[in-house]
């Protein structure tokens, strides 16, 4: 767990939080105002004190990377792509640009992150599980052009609390990590005790990015699928990321640029937030099957290393197991 604690610390050193401000050029802005708003992110304040960091005010909100202010999380709808810049251009024609404010993040296990990239000091972890539990991934020795896997939506957790849980797959880059491409399954991720999908990309100058929720349910047949849309061979600076309920036939997709070449590779990871018994975790196990790994010049690689992680210290114990092949990961909890 160590390697993935470090991971989240990185991710969340991306710089200066980032408030969205909107900037027309050359289209009205009330052509986006047609779109409906998104559902809002599970809070800290939705938590017991007992079960949350101490220090992260209780407006900041629990996403796939980490606590952030509202503030510092933006929505990329439908035909809006997210550049290089954090500038997002709207498919009604209107640029938003990033605005600088003085707010930190948190890492899962609280730590304080300035707008600065320092840290400050380091929180006391929360008593109950906060952090990645399962993650099969692997280091490739060239650049990544594509990641597929197929899931299945797990029943509900029977213990409903205030727990978040994620499960995804994903591409991230190294020895610097400045970006996490990920198609997400959360539940309760909206404070709604329920199954959503949703494209994220964390983290240009502080902001976590994400496109609109969709609805799932237990036994939906969910595909990630992180993608460059480039020609084979090339460097790519516009990626799709699509998590599509292939049981309901809706996609929620992300448009966005990688910032760097994508060489770390998960083929499944199981994340979660506020989580002290083993009840509060989905029905279990649950596998991504048909992983597909594509290297940058679209040669599939055959037979992906992957690892795992160390589970031995995690608290509570509630028999996490991982096992892969070529083509699958199949995470116990």
């Amino acid at each position: 767990m160590k390697r993935f604690a470090s991971l989240r610390r990185t991710v969340a050193r991306a710089g200066i939080v980032a408030a969205i401000f909107a900037i027309t050029l050359g289209a009205h802005a009330t052509d986006s105002q047609d779109i409906a708003p998104s559902p809002q992110l599970t809070r800290v304040g939705s938590m017991p004190a007992s079960a949350k960091p101490t220090g992260i005010p209780d407006d900041y909100v629990i996403t796939p990377n980490g606590y952030f202010s509202p503030d510092c999380v933006a929505t990329v709808h439908p035909g809006d792509r997210l550049q290089a810049n954090g500038v997002i251009h709207r498919a009604s024609g209107v640029m938003e640009r990033a605005a600088t404010c003085t707010k930190p993040n948190f890492t899962l296990s609280g730590e304080r992150i300035e707008a600065n990239g320092t840290h400050t000091f380091t929180h006391t972890p929360p008593p109950a599980q906060s952090g990645w539990v399962q993650a099969a991934n692997y280091t490739s020795s060239k650049p990544i052009g594509r990641i597929v896997a197929t899931w299945t939506v797990p029943s509900a957790p029977s213990t409903k609390s205030n727990q978040v849980i994620y499960f995804f797959p994903g591409l991230e880059q190294l020895p610097t990590v400045q970006s996490i491409l990920q198609p997400v399954l959360g539940w309760n991720g909206y404070n709604d005790q329920a199954w959503t999908l949703a494209s994220w990309n964390c983290c240009v100058d502080g902001t976590t990015f994400h496109s609109d929720p969709i609805p799932a349910r237990t036994g939906d047949v969910v595909v990630g699928d992180t993608y460059s849309t480039c020609a084979a061979g090339q460097a790519c600076s516009t990626w799709k990321i699509d998590s599509r309920n292939t049981t309901t036939g809706r996609t929620s997709s992300l448009t966005t640029n990688p910032y760097a070449d994508l060489t770390w590779v998960f083929g499944g990871v199981l994340e979660v937030y506020n989580v002290a018994t083993c009840g509060q975790y989905p029905g279990g196990p649950i596998t991504f099957s048909n992983i597909q790994v594509y290297d940058r010049n679209n040669t599939r690689v055959s037979n992906p290393p992957w690892q795992g992680s160390n589970t031995s210290g995690i608290d509570p114990q509630c028999g996490y197991g991982l096992s892969t092949t070529a083509t699958s990961a199949t995470l116990s909890y």
